[in-house]
């Protein structure tokens, strides 16, 4: 399975808003999001008509609480209805948090709801337990995300994608190969941004230097561990390599705590091999 790739934006008016809305879907089939994420949260002069309005592709509309990890301090029934007013004008998703309890907003239309789990200190301990709870909802799409200390830590992710209806990511630094190997994490989409959640990375990066469309089950994975291994260039190097020799193989950071960590992630992942990055 493929996975897509959603650009989150944000802005602090609906101008600036639309227009990040607008540039992420405007870049073309090859460096477009295939999805955008509009998050109302923050936004001064919301309006939910405007966000939507003129939109060129499908949107997930959010509107994250700070309790979390958003910028919407309003009252839970302001935020209810503007998820529910975002439903009614069509949008293609809205994401509803599993503990905010708007039931009401999900019966409304489950096929375009995505219930949502987010954990910014670690992954929790009642993990099965919480997925079993949000797919009784009948949403069409939960989305789990854990922050992740380790590699290893986002391994847990692997068995709730499996079921096919979920988003799963890591977040933190160690859960940025979550993100780039949604495919093989079986996630229906990931995030990319410009850091808006921790672990973000941009979406046009994505796709230009770790060829996240041509990632598929029989993809070669390779790796480079080592301090600095987010901005170090050899993984866009590699895969750069990758592509003019047609081959289907792809190279992503591993920004692993140790070396157990990195074998261990990698004998989940099927990856063939990993360099030490030492720049």
């Amino acid at each position: 399975m493929r996975s897509l790739l959603c650009e989150t934006v944000t802005g602090d008016t609906m101008a600036a808003l639309v227009s990040a809305r607008d540039a992420a879907a405007g870049l073309g089939a090859d460096l477009g999001a295939d999805i955008v994420e509009l998050r109302l949260d923050g936004v001064k002069d919301l309006d939910v008509e405007r966000a939507l309005h003129g939109r060129r592709g499908p949107v997930i509309v959010t509107c994250r609480p700070t309790w979390e990890g958003g910028r919407f301090a309003g009252s839970e029934e302001e935020r209810r209805k503007v998820l529910a007013r975002a439903l009614t004008l069509g949008a293609e998703y809205v994401d509803v948090e599993w503990q905010a309890q708007f039931d009401d907003v999900v019966r409304a239309n489950p096929t375009r709801v995505v219930v949502s789990s987010h954990d910014f200190t670690g992954v929790p301990a009642d993990l099965c337990t919480r997925v079993r709870a949000m797919r009784a909802t009948g949403a069409s799409v939960i989305k789990v995300a854990v922050t992740a200390a380790r590699l290893s830590d986002t391994l847990p992710l692997l068995e709730i994608g499996k079921g096919g209806d979920a988003v799963v990511i890591g977040m933190g630094d160690a859960g940025v190969p979550s993100r780039l190997l949604a495919a093989r994490f079986g996630s229906r989409w990931t995030y990319g941004g410009n850091g808006i959640a921790p672990g973000q990375v941009p979406a046009a990066r994505m796709l230009e230097e770790f060829r996240f469309r041509s990632i598929t089950e029989q993809t070669a994975l390779y790796g480079v561990a080592g301090e600095g291994v987010l901005t170090s260039p050899i993984p866009a190097m590699r895969n750069a390599a990758f592509a003019a020799a047609g081959l289907d193989a792809v190279c992503v950071p591993l920004p692993a705590a140790d070396a157990a960590d990195i074998q261990t992630f990698a004998e989940a992942l099927g990856i063939i091999g990993w360099e030490r990055c030492t720049s």
